[in-house]
């Protein structure tokens, strides 16, 4: 398996310093150290492929010259929650490594590669949509259901989140809010590389477009979440809702003249 991770820190000029496994202890170490001018940061590196079932039906449909259609929701997955808990325990056991900031590195790969992806950072921020019945448009909102960054803030400061396309990869750095090291991560050389690539929920909550549900409320029961959003920041009745991600595709015969 390539790393998507050490292949694109290196060609912005990051030094990255693989982090051995310790077969004396048995630890399952972090992927990586990497040096951001001067700042080091602990990475850990997972990938998600397609299903091998899935991409097997998908090529005998395209073969048969039919259109391939396929959905993902864009919510929450428990999938990914399983792969952001390896990377935290990953990432706790290299912390006796010198370090600044911990960081998971998250690529999806393959023909969903971009539902995935906005998957991934569904999961982490426990994110949805809020409309207000009375506007137009809606809102994002963080930290709305059961969100990894919540869960894993002591240790995760924040993720890379990835997908490729092709022989090209797009790559955003998704700040954790609720880490302890939030606001000294958001003013450090690591958000450099990324240039505007940079989720930050504090930020987009200050310009007006987006919701912070930072209430300490059951995420399980909708109405009093949608009650205190409407209070906090003075609007009409809120509904939440879900976009999905969809694609289609179809096999087109080489032109052979």
């Amino acid at each position: 398996m390539p790393s998507y991770a050490k292949a694109l820190l290196e060609h912005w000029g990051i030094a990255v310093q693989d982090i051995p496994t310790s077969d004396a202890q048995q630890k399952q170490e972090s992927d990586f150290l990497a040096d951001f001018s001067g700042v080091r940061v602990l990475i850990e590196e997972k990938t998600k492929e397609d299903d091998f079932a899935y991409l097997s039906q998908r090529a005998q449909e395209l073969e048969s010259g039919q259109i391939h259609a396929a959905s993902l929701p864009i919510r929450r997955d428990e999938t990914l929650s399983g792969l952001i808990r390896d990377a935290s325990h990953q990432l706790r056991s290299s912390s006796d490594k010198q370090h600044d900031f911990r960081l998971m590195w998250f690529t999806a790969t393959g023909p969903l590669a971009v539902g995935k992806y906005e998957q991934f950072m569904a999961t982490l921020y426990g994110r949805t949509n809020i409309l207000e019945m009375s506007a137009s448009g809606y809102r994002r909102c963080y930290y709305f259901r059961h969100s990894d960054f919540f869960r894993r803030a002591e240790v995760i400061d924040g993720a890379v989140v990835a997908h490729t396309d092709g022989r090209s990869i797009s790559a955003k750095l998704c700040l954790n809010s609720l880490s302890p090291r939030f606001q000294v991560l958001r003013n450090s050389p690591v958000l450099t590389p990324f240039g505007t690539a940079v989720e930050d929920p504090e930020s987009l909550e200050a310009e007006g477009t987006a919701f912070v549900l930072d209430a300490a409320l059951d995420r399980k029961h909708e109405g009093p979440l949608l009650e205190y959003l409407q209070q906090k920041y003075g609007t009409g009745p809120l509904m939440k809702f879900d976009l999905g991600y969809t694609s289609a595709a179809i096999l087109v015969p080489k032109n052979e003249a």
